[in-house]
């Protein structure tokens, strides 16, 4: 998909309201929904005289997090002794749905939908702590939801989210039917029906892979990218038909009850944005073929979720009663199809003997690829599997681990076939729009003293230029940091775990110096040079480097006094770093750690002073959950020149948003500090998915001690506190500091924070 064609994340946003919310128009006059015509009703009479009682079709409607009280529904029904002979449904009525079909009760369906981890199925995002290292590297350099790619031109992917996620929830739960061949052969006969993009029409499904049909018909535009066969390319059902009441009347249902969840009327007050005209005009055009799929039900049970939403998917306890309710409103109608006790229990006892518990154990292991490297790579990840029964739970683990390498888009499964024996077959995706990898990034930093710096950004990562498994990566930016860093990474073939990197890179700074938060210089720092590293990897959490640099390495004043020394030096450069990131998030994290540690050792120093400098600095930050949403965390930052003095602005620094924050940034110069912060953060209440995470509430002290420069030791102290949004574009915060001294600071940003 064209950047220039995808929706901007308020059109995203409509269109991911009207796709899963069902119809937002008000429920049609009952008078208008009047049932079938006299002649319809004849032929039903005609057909149960034939064949004893009236085959029952159960038709669900998509709707989103509404959708849960379809189980509520299926619950009335069942207590009632109602049998259901058909089941047909799009998008979340398809999900539960096919559920039931498939010969789960109520309670299970239930305890299905509350395991699933509805945020992450949304969210669409591989957790950080799956990410490979180097994605790692990424998304703390871009701490960002935006995944773009430039294979075939500057291109988004085909959704916010591959679906991934939701394919799993599937495939565990459906695993025992991996040889399915008709829908018909199921404890209750099902349909459903998806969007087929390309001819526009609608796919009714009733064979084939299960998990792959209902993928398809949840495959939400704008947020879950479609689902495809061949030539075919599959979105949500919701646009062609919602309330598929045809699709039960055609597999032979005599009585039709359909679900329909009413989200009450419409207010003229939702129509003055963007958002809500856009979802407007396109509930008006699904409303459409559901108008015409009420009329022809027979019973239409319809669940007043006027005080929910779409997204509501945390509130399945709420919803679920819900239906339950909207099913005994009629009652009277519905008892008329309850059967004898006698006749539920052979009605059952058949129901259960075509119900599939058993899945058998793999006794190989096949991946679904063209690539031989990438083959290779898959089967060795999944070899473990061969010969044991399958762990759904570990399973996913691993395929999160193959999906965080940043090349594969899905990784689905299932068991086959071959030679009379029964394996595991693994169907990798690779990404069609990458690589080469872009990441984009906006940063921002103020304060109250209007002191704002933007500054934007991009990374182009080339896989495999020099042997597989390389990746040249080059950096971009202006702004805070100025300028283009480029590094060719290559692992050795005989042992992965060992690399070499070769980089070159021209950047500048600009450093505003101030007093009591009174600015009174501007300087410009550059850095230039060329090196290489050699390191080894610890897994996806842990890397160490070593490496030689030559550089050219000056200091300028452009505005204000002369505080700090100017200077211009060509130092030989030896370093190592050493990272740990084992956090969860790249931007607030809530549980984990993370360790950052550099040393650099210069060859000259500023000064004209004969012989070199040292430093090192640290970053060490855990996050430990006390409570469902709350988190307390500890970080120590600290830095060392080892006794090497007037060093003027290659020196060590403190101060400015959570490193000091009642401070300016750079506000305190000197040859050693320590910083220590505590605090805790409490998540506030979860958004959208597709517009971001959640909203966090910061509070912490920082108690620091820095030599400053030509003054003696300092100690300062602050106390501070912001809000913080996970959005699409990144963490973006707000706060405020009081500190020692009249230091005191408003703050504001998108970075990364900690």
């Amino acid at each position: 998909m064209s950047l220039s064609t995808f929706l901007n994340p308020l059109a995203a946003s409509a269109l991911l309201f009207t796709s899963i919310a069902g119809s937002a128009q008000n429920p049609p006059d009952k008078a208008v929904v009047s049932g079938r015509s006299q002649t319809q009703q004849a032929t039903a009479t005609l057909h149960q005289a034939h064949e004893g009682r009236p085959r029952i079709g159960l038709v669900l409607e998509g709707g989103g997090a509404l959708g849960f009280a379809h189980i509520g529904v299926i619950r009335w029904l069942e207590q009632n002794h109602i049998p259901v002979d058909y089941v047909a449904g799009t998008s979340m009525g398809a999900l539960v749905g096919g559920l039931y079909a498939a010969g789960n009760r109520p309670d299970d369906i239930e305890h299905i939908v509350d395991r699933i981890d509805w945020p992450t199925v949304l969210g669409g995002q591989v957790p950080f702590q799956a990410l490979a290292f180097r994605r790692k590297e990424d998304k703390l350099a871009y701490p960002n939801r935006l995944d773009l790619g430039i294979k075939h031109g500057v291109s988004l992917p085909s959704g916010l989210n591959t679906g991934g996620e939701v394919s799993l929830v599937f495939t565990s739960n459906l695993l025992p039917y991996y040889d399915l061949k008709s829908f018909d052969d199921l404890p209750i006969p099902f349909r459903c029906v998806a969007t087929e993009l390309v001819s526009g029409k609608a796919k009714v499904f009733d064979s084939g892979s299960l998990p792959h049909a209902l993928r398809a018909t949840m495959s939400i535009p704008a947020l879950f990218a479609p689902a495809k066969n061949g030539n075919e390319v599959y979105s949500d059902g919701a646009a062609v038909d919602n309330l598929p009441v045809d699709v039960a009347r055609q597999m032979g249902a005599d009585i039709v009850i359909a679900v329909y969840l009413d989200t009450g009327p419409i207010s003229s007050a939702s129509l003055k944005s963007i958002v809500g005209v856009a979802g407007r005009n396109l509930a008006i055009m699904v409303a459409a073929n559901e108008l015409r799929s009420m009329q022809d039900a027979d019973v239409l049970v319809s669940a007043d979720l006027a005080k929910f939403t779409s997204t509501d998917f945390l509130k399945s306890p709420e919803i679920i009663p819900l239906g339950e309710e909207a099913a005994q409103k009629k009652a009277t109608l519905l008892r008329k199809f309850a059967v004898s006790d006698a006749e539920w229990n052979v009605y059952l006892k058949e129901r259960e003997s075509k119900h599939r518990k058993f899945v058998p154990v793999p006794q190989f292991v096949e991946v679904d690829t063209p690539d031989p490297t990438l083959k290779r790579e898959i089967t060795d990840a999944f070899a473990p599997y061969q010969g044991k029964p399958i762990d759904t739970e570990k399973m996913k683990s691993t395929i999160t681990e193959v999906e965080g390498t940043g090349y594969i888009s899905t990784v689905d499964y299932g068991l086959q076939q071959r030679n009379g024996e029964t394996g595991l077959i693994i169907r990798p995706q690779e990404k069609e729009y990458a690589p080469p990898f872009l990441n984009i990034g906006l940063t921002l930093d103020g304060d109250d003293s209007n002191n704002i710096r933007f500054g934007f950004g991009g990374r182009i990562t080339v896989a495999n230029i020099v042997g597989p498994g390389s990746e040249w990566r080059t950096d971009l930016n202006v702004g805070l940091l100025a300028g283009v860093q480029s590094e060719i990474y290559r692992p050795f073939a005989s042992s992965p775990k060992y690399f070499v990197a070769g980089r070159a890179y021209y950047t500048h700074s600009l450093v505003d110096l101030f007093n009591n938060g009174s600015q009174l210089a501007e300087y410009k720092r550059n850095q230039n040079g060329l090196g290489f590293d050699l390191g080894r990897s610890f897994g996806a959490r842990t890397q160490l480097r070593i490496g030689q640099d030559y550089q050219w390495y000056s200091v300028e004043r452009t505005i204000g006094q002369d505080l700090q020394p100017e200077f211009r030096l060509k130092p030989a450069v030896t370093s190592v770093k050493f990272r740990y990131y084992d956090q969860d998030s790249s931007s607030l994290p809530f549980r984990g750690t993370l360790i950052e540690m550099d040393f650099n050792r210069y060859s000259q120093r500023p000064g004209n002073i004969a012989g070199g400098f040292q430093q090192i600095e640290g970053n060490i930050a855990s996050f430990h959950p006390v409570i469902k949403n709350g988190s307390i965390f500890g970080r120590i930052q600290a830095g060392t020149s080892f006794g090497s003095k007037n060093l003027g602005l290659a020196g060590l620094s403190i101060g400015g948003p959570f490193r000091l924050s009642a401070y300016e940034r750079y506000e305190l110069f000197g040859s050693r500090y320590f910083l220590a912060q505590g605090g805790y953060e409490q998540r506030l209440f979860k958004m959208n998915p597709i517009l971001g995470d959640a909203i966090y509430a910061v509070g912490f002290g920082e108690v620091g001690r820095i030599d400053v420069q030509g003054t003696g030791s300092s100690i300062p102290l602050d106390i501070a506190g912001a809000l913080v949004t996970k959005t699409l574009l990144g963490p973006l915060y707000f706060g405020g500091s009081v500190g020692d001294s009249g230091h005191r600071k408003w703050f504001f940003g998108i970075n990364r924070i900690f």
